[in-house]
């Protein structure tokens, strides 16, 4: 409850702050969402494009039961560091090989799941076919992390506790100001 005995210039700088504050924290917490969104959006579609490139890339190596082949195709899965785990799977269910080459195959699923992508707790995953021509030879299993997701909202939160304070002191500064 308000003192009664605060002086109405006091009164006026705790409601220029505090609508200040109200201000900067919904624009911020807007853009926050907006950059969820579309991080989500483009993490989807980047794991979605390295899914398609790896899959036609894998269609010989499953036609012909080469294993070799398949490993070494999922090796390029390296020159991107947020993909923790692939397995391709052949036409029975069956994994054929992983990636990386020591990943433990029991933590890939034990067959392959519905086609589409899908946010876990701490991945995004996602199964995509592999077709030659009309018949599916097998299906690819991705899984990236969301450490980039979480180091990308760990910096916005620095920021927005800068922006709060920076305009918290210039909203007191500009009031203290105009009430001269």
């Amino acid at each position: 409850m308000a003192d009664k005995n605060t002086s109405l210039p006091s009164k006026l700088i705790r409601v220029i702050m505090l609508v200040c504050g109200i201000v900067v924290l919904i624009t911020c917490v807007v853009f926050f969402l907006y950059d969820f969104y579309s991080f989500c959006k483009s993490s989807l579609q980047d794991l979605s494009t390295y899914a398609q490139i790896i899959s036609n890339n894998s269609t010989a190596a499953l036609a012909f039961e080469s294993k070799e082949d398949a490993e070494e195709i999922l090796n390029a899965l390296k020159a991107e560091p947020h993909i923790i785990a692939a397995g391709i799977y052949n036409a029975n269910g069956k994994i054929f090989c992983s990636y990386p080459f020591d990943y433990n195959i029991n933590n890939l699923p034990p067959k392959p799941g519905a086609v589409g992508y899908y946010f876990t707790g701490s991945s995004l995953e996602g199964f995509q076919p592999i077709i030659q021509g009309t018949h599916q030879l097998g299906t690819l299993y991705l899984k990236s992390d969301l450490d980039a997701m979480y180091s990308r909202f760990k910096l916005y939160a620095i920021i927005v506790s800068l922006i709060l304070c920076f305009s918290f002191i210039l909203a007191f500064l500009l009031s203290k100001y105009l009430q001269k």
